[in-house]
């Protein structure tokens, strides 16, 4: 590192690089500059409470609402900025994160342009900037993606899996789409291709999202899509979701599912695989069955599965689809095979082994059906 002079900005941090023969001075002088712009410096309280002995190499100061902790070590020097306006940490905005999105818009300009000025100086020091362009909007940073030296792939002529909106109908660059946000709020933005069936979407100059295809639509292609805030249903209102079973009916329940036997619980667990599919919690209907063996298998009778967020179309198998069972379900999505373990271990061992089945997706308001079905065959925790 002997003689490298360069620095880096990071968020609210300036960061000088450079053994402390070099870069020491220079921060001292940076210091100085910063108190014929009007900032206020001393050592940092904090530190000269619970650690007096380092006081001499941290700093702290402000310029009205703009606040900043500086510090030397041994391989160069630090400048954080923050504020105290706008927190979330409960220990105060030097322990934010995002703490340049956090300041209000004026100081946010404030800090920018004591950026700008310490920038300079360091360039007139003889230091140079390894710092990433500085990307403030929407636009810069979505851009700066598009055309990254990393970017080796095209989106032209993308094939229908990644360019096909929920409903079929295909996305172009520079599109206006419309989306959802997690409460169901109706937002659009303009689209980008990322990669795969993965688009930039541009709400506004701060504001952008990652979507898959999938969660893209126009407005005049259903009725529902011009709803401004589509509220799923949820289970949560259904009576069963607070039915909380005796122990006297859990144990009955329990001990129905050892009388059935392996061959009675496979009956119960296929119900259960049955009306997942059917309700559209699973893309496909599995089913158990004895081997001749004596051992348990899987097999695939028909389904619609996704295939990078995009249905691949009605298939049924006759004879069914043996699928592997053991030491994992596979050759389905990673939701589907803890489904499935979960009730090849009920059916093997005759006891409650499904404790962790719940859906947030769009068809989770059917929650309390399928626990209660869960419980009347002793397989719900």
């Amino acid at each position: 590192m002997k003689g490298d002079k360069d620095f880096t900005i990071w968020q609210t941090s300036i960061i000088v690089r450079g053994d402390k023969e070099i870069s020491h001075p220079v921060f001292m002088r940076v210091l100085d500059m910063m108190k014929g712009r009007g900032f206020v410096i001393g050592s940092d309280p904090r530190i000269d409470r619970d650690y007096p002995s380092l006081s001499k190499d941290h700093f702290a100061g402000s310029k009205g609402e703009l606040l900043f902790v500086g510090e030397k070590y041994n391989c160069g020097a630090k400048i954080e900025f923050y504020q105290e306006i706008n927190t979330v940490n409960r220990s105060g905005g030097r322990y934010d994160f995002d703490k340049f999105e956090k300041m209000p818009y004026l100081l946010q300009k404030r800090f920018l342009v004591e950026c700008k000025y310490i920038e300079q100086f360091l360039e007139e020091e003889g230091f140079t900037c390894d710092a990433e362009p500085a990307l403030r909007t929407s636009y810069d940073k979505v851009f700066h993606e598009l055309n990254s030296p990393d970017r080796h792939w095209s989106s032209e002529n993308l094939p229908d899996y990644n360019a096909l909106d929920k409903d079929g109908k295909r996305i172009n660059n520079g599109e206006v789409k419309y989306f959802r946000d997690r409460k169901g709020t109706l937002m659009r933005g303009t689209v980008y291709h990322n990669i795969n069936n993965m688009w930039w979407v541009i709400v506004n100059k701060d504001f952008y999202r990652n979507l898959a295809a999938f969660k893209l639509f126009d407005l005049d292609t259903k009725p529902e899509n011009r709803i401004r805030k589509l509220i799923r249903k949820s289970g949560h209102h259904n009576p069963k979701s607070r039915f909380v079973p005796t122990p006297d009916q859990l144990t009955e329940w329990k001990q129905k599912a050892k009388r059935a036997g392996k061959d009675g619980r496979i009956k119960f667990a296929n119900e259960i695989l049955g009306y997942l599919y059917e309700i559209g919690w699973m893309s496909r209907k599995f089913q158990l069955f004895m081997k001749d063996t004596k051992r348990l298998g899987l097999v695939e009778t028909e389904g619609n599965p996704y295939f990078i967020g995009m249905r691949l179309g009605e298939r049924k198998y006759d004879p069914p689809k043996p699928i592997p069972l053991y030491p994992k379900p596979g050759q389905m999505s990673s939701t589907e095979s803890g489904w499935v373990e979960n009730l090849r271990d009920y059916v093997t061992y005759g006891k409650p082994t499904v404790s962790r089945w719940f859906c947030k997706d769009s068809s989770g308001y059917m929650w309390p059906e399928v626990r209660e079905r869960l419980l009347f065959i002793g397989a719900h925790v």
